[in-house]
């Protein structure tokens, strides 16, 4: 644990090394950029990020609710050239389901990525027959040719409802595992699931033997080191059976925290829908400690005055149980008028400072969109601070949407008005490689458009890691720790410039690349440390020069 001493001199440090914050600027680059009309009237529930060919730009996956009566577009696959999207042929990425999140991993560790989908069947299929369809693992074969892998793998069972999915090697084997999560939808019953990657695309459903609850809420997950022993602990976001963070005991066996390290119960104005949606790990201070944030799928926060996402500041490590403390009142998190299912963690401005990001989006004029993203403000009085400017770009909630208990016709003017929207999905990712991460967000209504939001904000200077694992540890990198220093500060904690761990999988219905993105503010070379995950060792870098895109490995 860092002493108070220390992190004022890290406070200080780095406010010498801020960059002055400009506005925010995104610009609705869809059409442009070639995602229109495809991604036209899609009923869009699930995004995901991944170079699957290995060119360097990042390809996306969009995931559909195709059946009626939402809408008949199956999910769709984009080849990414040089920031141009083109529709990818391949008929049996266009799955036909309920779709609700995915993620690109290499699960074989052969150096392509592979793609796993999920579906959120429901009641059978009596609703529609594709809404009883299975996930789906599909195989990369090479440069994204794909072969549908599910009923092999063991990993893709009928009947589950299921949401978020990340990528994770649990058991320190080397092998990347996968966590699902499901909804409460059957019967109450829910049933998030960790599969084990035997190897060959075979996996094994040891939710139980490794310590997992039978009934465990998954519209959120996400995988993380919280407690820096170097082994990766998971974190379920949902109601009833959800909201829970579970720690790795070192040899793949999971302990869920006890309430008085932290307690994660939803509780907020009384409100009565607990729906606990995405969530997220990220340092937030830059404290060299991991933080939680998480979002909401609350049913009315217009009408009940509004809803905020939730920060868990981890407040230090005691005999490996880290104590989070709820702080999202003090720094600067104010309630939302509108649902806020997806969230991330990251540097949107590069001036060095983590920023909030909410899958929420106002409109100023009904045209120009302003992501409701939290800036990172810095640390005062020993907690950080944010502040947003897009909750007022317009006039929504007005008095009368405050008084509307009616979800359908708040909805409906919501599409009509175009002054706010809120979408499940929302990852970032740098798709024209310009240093600034942008946002896809998959639009859930039919006849509401679908955001492909590039960045334009003026900011500092940035780097972005890869790690290629070695021999004994996943090839993609995931859950390796990346920090970064000024140049000549190598390991010094007084001068961390920020730390990320490489994740696949977070937020909602959301799949990101496995690269680290970190501000540098004003510092234009520093020193890079990668801790790799479970005890194997580290790999330092001096001097790197920013604005670059770098791959780190032994």
């Amino acid at each position: 644990m860092r002493t108070s001493c220390l992190s004022l001199v890290l406070i200080a440090f780095l406010a010498t090394h801020a960059v002055p914050q400009q506005p925010l600027v995104f610009k609705d680059a869809g059409d442009e950029a070639g995602l229109f009309p495809h991604v036209g009237k899609i009923a869009g529930h699930g995004v995901a990020w991944g170079d699957v060919d290995g060119d360097g730009w990042a390809d996306l996956y969009v995931g559909a609710f195709g059946g009626s009566p939402y809408g008949s577009k199956p999910n769709q696959f984009f080849r990414n050239v040089l920031g141009k999207f083109e529709l990818d042929p391949q008929v049996q990425l266009r799955v036909l389901g309920r779709a609700n999140g995915g993620v690109f991993a290499d699960l074989d560790n052969d150096g392509d990525l592979d793609l796993y989908v999920t579906n959120h069947a429901i009641d059978g299929g009596k609703t529609d027959p594709h809404y009883a369809d299975p996930n789906h693992l599909f195989r990369n074969e090479g440069g994204g040719k794909f072969t549908d892998a599910s009923k092999e793998s063991n990993s893709c069972p009928l009947g589950i409802a299921a949401r978020s999915v990340c990528a994770t090697d649990y058991d320190g084997d080397g092998l990347l595992d996968l966590v699902v999560g499901e909804c409460f939808f059957q019967g109450g019953q829910s049933r998030s699931r960790l599969y084990r990657n035997l190897g060959n695309f075979k996996f094994e459903n040891v939710s139980q033997s490794a310590g997992l609850p039978a009934q465990l809420t998954g519209f959120g997950v996400a995988a993380g080191d919280v407690n820096g022993d170097g082994w990766p602990d998971l974190y379920f976001g949902g109601r009833h059976h959800g909201t829970r963070l579970f720690l790795n005991d070192g040899k793949g066996r999971f302990t869920e925290l006890p309430k008085d390290r932290g307690d994660f119960a939803w509780k907020y104005n009384d409100t009565p829908d607990d729906t606990v949606c995405g969530c997220t790990f990220g340092d937030v201070n830059r404290d060299g400690l991991v933080d939680i944030l998480i979002g909401s799928h609350c049913d009315r926060p217009w009408f009940t005055g509004g809803v905020p996402v939730r920060l868990f500041l981890n407040r230090g490590v005691t005999g490996g149980m880290p104590k989070f403390e709820d702080v999202t009142e003090r720094v600067g998190l104010i309630p939302l008028p509108m649902k806020s299912p997806h969230v991330e963690i990251q540097d949107f401005d590069n001036d060095g400072w983590p920023d909030i990001y909410t899958s929420i989006v106002k409109f100023e004029q009904s045209v120009r969109p302003h992501p409701v993203i939290f800036r990172g403000l810095g640390v005062k009085d020993g907690l950080p601070q944010f502040a947003t400017s897009a909750l007022a770009v317009n006039d929504f909630p007005t008095e009368a949407d405050k008084k509307d208990g009616d979800v359908t016709a708040v909805f409906g003017r919501m599409q009509k008005e175009n002054k706010i929207i809120y979408m499940a999905p929302g990852a970032s990712g740098d798709y024209n490689r310009d240093g600034k991460l942008d946002l896809f967000l998959a639009n859930w209504w039919v006849d509401s458009r679908s955001l492909l939001l590039k960045n334009e904000t003026q900011g500092g200077h940035w780097l972005d890691v890869t790690v290629e694992g070695p021999k004994g540890t996943n090839r993609q990198g995931v859950g390796a720790v990346v920090r970064i220093y000024p140049a000549g500060k190598l390991g010094d904690a007084a001068a961390l410039l920020g730390q990320k761990e490489i994740a696949v999988g977070y937020g909602y219905a959301s799949g990101q690349e496995a690269i680290v993105h970190l501000g540098l503010g004003e510092i234009k070379i520093c020193d890079v440390e990668v801790i790799l995950p479970h005890g194997k060792g580290k790999i330092e870098k001096k001097e790197v020069a920013g604005d670059l895109r770098i791959v780190v490995k032994q």
